[in-house]
């Protein structure tokens, strides 16, 4: 070999080992929606416009039997950090009796488990955080406590989207706010949570020296209810959902098995969304279909700012580097009306007139049928239940390594896999201490060797949740889930046995037919519980409506009665706020 091809030979070895050890720190952002539904997207079969999120699927891979929690901050928790959400602190959304005060229920992140931005922090990235939180408010469970440099967060579970932060009833009012790096904020006049999250984060983005990583957790609090969008936005759906729900749920059928994530020969729910529609009058139509149409203009402006965040990837040149992941925290929301734990007298202040649904001031949800097509093919089951419509939800990652440019991969993935497939692509030590206080191992598994190619094997293959007693564990192309009925108090079922080949939509219950199964399935899932912290949820529901700032101490509430139960409840576990080494 003469000097020239040597030298040739050796710079493009030096070329990929710098681009290797590039490759070892990327840029990660986590992109979340929140109370999306399965086919909502134009990845996942919907026909609301997402060109953005769209462009991220055919770049890289889609998950299509990804699993989560049946609710928010559960799923997040686990998200966050690789762990169950009972481990991290969030065992439930609220007490029962049996649960108060237990460790796993203190309704917050706990010192028990590590966050994704506090272990890439600790690597030397920019953290930074715009959006929902809803992780706890207490020192020692805020953003800027739990490894955020930066964080434009909403404290609470929802709000409004324009500047006025309505709470979603008096319950939620204690943490319905704003704070920037720690600090409450006011809205300015020209608010829109989803703009805002994405203008912040841009600004953070570009602000970053372009030798440091980032890591970016946005957090959108799209669509979740109350449903509002910009008019500009709303009028770009004008007429399109008055064809009515079960014409639109046909055509999501219809583009789910052409993508091959249902087949033909499917079981399809039973449902009537024929009949449902035509017992409404033309007046009624047309106004559930501007509700509709609202909550397509949500989804499509969301879609839009993860476009500006694209095009800030691209103006500080680190598009190349960048692992984009996007997720759904649970399954869509089926509920209507006023339902949030309030006075009459609170819900008089909005005016939900058809000309003003969707705008500042109105308070309006799409209720279940409207649920059934946005959470097409599940239906029937939405959020807050352990069945495929409440805890299959949207994955989708891009960036260096992932090679499978489109496809649809139907492996059983968890939420807690995650963190851990994320720090292997960064090159981070999951185990490396950064307390003083010893933690708890993740239970999530690294998908990086699959995602990548690099194996054909999934590393997972079993999953399990638990949530209020709602329960699901998945072993192959069986299920076994557990659906409680939600009341003021705690309920129990039997469980109940799917094989999601045959049958992925859960429409015949099988266990009579296979005891034997049933008996292992539940064993394997009693073990994961015990593993997890898992307190089976007994006695009466009981909200909690603050924290004594003086105190430290829980307010609890009976929703029943919007009584205090226990007017002081400490919560079990340390407030303090959480050192990192």
């Amino acid at each position: 070999m003469n000097k020239k091809a040597m030298a040739a030979a050796v710079s493009m070895i030096l070329a990929g080992g710098a681009h290797a050890a590039q490759q070892e720190r990327p840029n990660v952002i986590v992109i979340i929606a929140d109370d999306m539904g399965y086919s909502d997207i134009s990845p996942f079969g919907g026909e609301i416009p997402t060109p953005n999120l769209q462009a991220m699927a055919e770049q890289g891979m889609r998950m299509s039997q990804y699993y989560t929690s049946p609710m928010s901050a559960p799923a997040r928790s686990m998200l966050l950090t690789g762990n169950s959400n009972q481990q991290a602190g969030m065992g439930g959304m609220w007490w029962y009796d049996s649960t108060i005060g237990k460790e796993g229920y203190e309704l917050r992140l706990t010192d028990r488990v590590t966050t994704m931005a506090e272990r890439f922090k600790d690597a030397g990235y920019n953290t930074l955080m715009a959006g929902k939180w809803h992780l706890g408010f207490v020192p020692g469970a805020t953003p800027k406590d739990r490894g955020f440099n930066h964080a434009f967060a909403f404290m609470g579970g929802g709000t409004s989207h324009f500047n006025d932060a309505i709470p979603l009833g008096t319950v939620e009012a204690f943490h319905t706010y704003y704070t920037r790096d720690g600090e409450r904020v006011s809205l300015p006049d020209d608010f829109y949570s989803s703009e805002a999250y994405a203008r912040q984060m841009n600004s953070w983005i570009k602000a970053t020296p372009k030798e440091q990583p980032v890591f970016a957790w946005l957090a959108f609090t799209a669509p979740h209810d109350p449903l509002q969008a910009p008019d500009e936005w709303i009028k770009r759906f004008k007429g399109q959902y008055e064809q009515g729900y079960a014409e639109v749920y046909r055509q999501r059928i219809a583009r789910l098995k052409a993508l091959g994530i249902i087949h033909d020969d499917t079981p399809l729910p039973h449902l009537e969304l024929d009949k449902e529609w035509e017992a409404l009058t033309p007046e009624q139509q047309k106004y559930t279909a501007k509700v509709m149409q609202v909550y397509a203009a949500m989804i499509a402006n969301m879609d839009a700012q993860i476009g500006t965040l694209m095009e800030t990837l691209k103006q500080t040149g680190r598009d190349k580097n960048t692992l984009l992941v996007f997720l759904t925290d649970n399954g869509a929301n089926p509920a209507q009306g006023f339902y949030y734990e309030s006075t009459p007298e609170f819900w008089k202040q909005f005016d939900n007139s058809y000309d003003n649904v969707g705008r500042k001031g109105s308070f309006v949800s799409y209720g279940p049928h409207w649920a059934n097509v946005s959470n097409a093919p599940y239906a029937n089951y939405h959020k807050t239940t352990s069945a495929q419509g409440g805890i299959n939800t949207d994955f989708m990652i891009s960036g260096p390594g992932i090679t499978r440019h489109g496809k649809i991969d139907a492996s059983t993935m968890a939420v807690y896999d995650v963190a851990p497939t994320l720090y292997e692509f960064a090159g981070i030590d999951p185990n490396k201490s950064l307390a003083k206080k010893s933690v708890l191992p993740m239970i999530g598994v690294s998908f990086k060797r699959y995602l990548t190619g690099e194996v054909q094997e999934p590393p997972r293959g079993n999953y399990g949740v638990e949530l209020h007693h709602q329960a699901a564990w998945v072993d192959g192309e069986w299920k076994l889930r557990r659906l409680v009925p939600r009341g003021l108090t705690a309920g129990d079922a039997p469980w109940q046995l799917f094989n999601l080949h045959d049958d992925p939509l859960e429409t015949h219950d099988v266990a009579a037919k296979h005891p034997d199964r049933v008996k292992a399935m539940s064993e394997a899932y009693e073990a994961f519980a015990k593993r997890t912290m898992v307190t089976k949820a007994q006695g009466k529901m009981i909200d909690y409506v603050g924290i004594d700032s003086k105190t430290g101490r829980y307010l609890a509430v009976d929703p029943a009665t919007m009584k205090s139960s226990r007017p002081s409840l400490r919560c079990s576990g340390s407030l303090r706020r959480r050192r990192s080494l």
